[in-house]
């Protein structure tokens, strides 16, 4: 086990004793139970990215020691292959729907032969440079101009759960192509760190190499937050092996647990903080703000059910107005590379390439617009407890009291904001997980922030690929004719009708997805301050239970619950330092 898995269950054992001492009772608990398993099972993904052909395969082969991934393949033949390492050799196929494929490990040219039929696929390997690397778990992705049903598989998949991406481009390609750059904004969007590489570097001589490393790197470091060096590949993997071993892996895993650990401290830290406050007030006082955080909580299931349709038509045409705009910019930034397509290109590759732009402008739109749309939603919940405030106030359990809660509803609701939705890379090959739920959510609902990212993009991402073929078909009904066109005339169309008729649409078809969707946000956020509510108010029932006869025993149980809160927030400061 790598230091900071010790370090999470440590912390994990150390925040429920806290909780038991405390006698706080709700949810806090089971989120911490859950955290404690996920971190347990949790591996790092490290997805290998580039175009087709800019050698994914033949590097990883290299890296390995051995040729186990097929190369030369068709792109209608790649699939992303997780590789593990296991005693036993074999492959595991996993569909759509969860079932798995077993197949024997000479048997791998048959799962990509028959890729359609799979999501992603599974290698172990007994292989001693696999068991060096645990626990990072590579992917050989399928490239970038894959066939789009397979392209955005991966993307579903994998998009968001890697911990660190390793980058290739070939020296043949001899530039950053928009397909890499939008890829690249995809891995910062996601605040994940990535390390490039230029493959087939033995097909340059030195100094073109040279030059061509300049290039890269002036262009990354210009355009990307990640200072990437360069590095060059030929007939050798060794350069991408030391970088693997390079990574810090408890400072990357740390990362996706801190902002949890946080939040669950905070619950605790707060439910201990009222819990001091009622001490010092008698029983009659305790149960007047009993009685009012329930009065709260069936003010909002009341605002939840009444305002639900107002709130959702509110919220669901801004997103629609706001998603529809950042297309059209990403449509309009990428007229001349399209257009010099639909002249030069395939309607394949023209449907790929307008598949990405759209994509990725919605995956970046939603995930910004979504963390907006929740901080209103709060707004409007917190207006319908302004008279649970005024109690909390008054009785002087907590001065600032909406705002408090409304804080940890919101911190709450962004802490899985890095994730999206997908099957978790686990230590256990036969752990089978319930499909769709993603385990890192930490008992926090799938819906809640821009973890809803996932359960919208994906559905209209559906949308875009299933209209865009239509949409593009008129540019390429004589093939020949089209060839002759001039590049402006092309420009014109796809200004004129194309860009237009995407758009539009977008917004006949995603209204619906959104509106659904942002109606689960709603009953979200609802639920989240009344689960805070429900744990404060079991936070001060315990003081009636606990309450002593005389000023001497309160005084005890008081000084028991400072020395509790301080132990928590020194486990809190640890976490905020560790690793960093």
């Amino acid at each position: 086990m790598i230091e900071a898995k010790k370090k999470i269950d440590e912390w994990c054992k150390t925040l429920s004793e806290k909780i038991a001492e405390a006698a706080l009772t709700g949810a806090t608990a089971e989120k911490i139970n859950e955290l404690a398993n996920s971190a347990r099972e949790q591996q790092l993904v490290i997805p290998v990215v580039g175009a087709f052909s800019s050698g994914k395969s033949t590097m990883i082969n290299s890296l390995i020691g051995e040729k186990t991934l097929p190369v030369d393949i068709t792109p209608e033949t790649s699939l992303a292959t997780e590789l593990h390492y296991s005693p036993e050799n074999f492959v595991e196929a996993v569909k759509e729907n969860g079932e798995v494929d077993r197949y024997k490990i000479d048997e791998i040219t048959t799962v990509t032969a028959n890729a359609a039929q799979y999501q992603y696929a599974r290698l172990y390997l007994n292989n001693e440079r696999l068991r060096e690397i645990e626990p990072l778990v590579l992917v050989d992705m399928p490239g970038f101009d894959s066939p789009l049903d397979l392209h955005n598989k991966a993307i579903e998949v994998y998009l968001g759960r890697g911990c660190y991406y390793i980058v290739l481009s070939s020296v043949e390609e001899g530039t950053i192509t928009r397909s890499l750059e939008l890829r690249l904004n995809e891995i910062e969007g996601f605040g994940r760190d990535f390390s490039f590489f230029l493959s087939k570097a033995n097909l340059r001589p030195q100094d073109s190499l040279d030059k061509l490393v300049s290039y890269y790197e002036n262009h990354i470091n210009d355009r990307f937050e990640s200072k990437a060096k360069v590095g060059t590949l030929g007939n050798s993997a060794d350069e991408v092996l030391r970088c693997l071993k390079s990574i810090d892996i408890n400072k990357v895993f740390i990362k996706l647990y801190r902002g949890w650990l946080l939040d669950i401290c905070g619950d605790i830290i707060t439910g201990i903080s009222l819990q001091i406050s009622a001490s010092k007030k008698d029983a009659e006082t305790i149960r007047a703000a009993i009685k009012e955080m329930e009065s709260g909580i069936e003010k909002l299931r009341k605002k939840a059910s009444s305002d639900l349709d107002d709130m959702k038509r509110r919220y669901s045409v801004t997103l629609v107005n706001d998603l529809v705009s950042d297309v059209g910019k990403a449509l309009d930034g990428s007229l001349d590379e399209l257009a010099g397509i639909a002249v030069t290109g395939s309607k394949e590759e023209l449907t790929r390439h307008l598949n990405e732009i759209v994509r990725v402008a919605l995956t970046s739109s939603i995930r910004e617009k979504l963390n907006d749309i929740n901080r209103q939603i709060s707004v409007d919940f917190s207006e319908s407890l302004k008279d649970l405030d005024r109690v909390m106030k008054d009785l002087e359990l907590d001065a600032n009291y909406i705002k408090n809660i409304t804080e940890r509803v919101e911190t709450s609701l962004t802490m899985i904001d890095k994730i999206i939705s997908g099957p978790v890379v686990t230590e256990n090959p036969g752990m089978k997980l319930p499909l769709g739920k993603d385990v890192l959510n930490m008992g926090f609902k799938a819906l809640a922030g821009a973890g809803l990212a996932a359960t919208v993009i994906n559905p209209i991402i559906g949308i875009a690929i299933m209209f865009l073929p239509e949409i593009i078909g008129a540019l390429f009904g004589n093939k020949d004719k089209q060839k002759e066109k001039q590049k402006e005339e092309v420009r014109s169309k796809f200004a004129g009708e194309v860009f237009p008729s995407i758009k539009r649409k977008l917004r006949e078809e995603i209204p619906g997805k959104l509106n659904e969707q942002v109606g689960a946000m709603i009953q979200n956020v609802s639920e989240r301050y009344e689960e805070q509510i429900k744990n404060q108010s079991e936070a001060i029932k315990s003081q009636i239970a606990q309450k002593g006869e005389g000023i001497e025993a309160n005084e005890a149980m008081q000084n028991k619950l400072n020395e509790i809160l301080a132990d928590v927030k020194k486990s809190d400061s640890e976490i905020r330092a560790w690793g960093k």
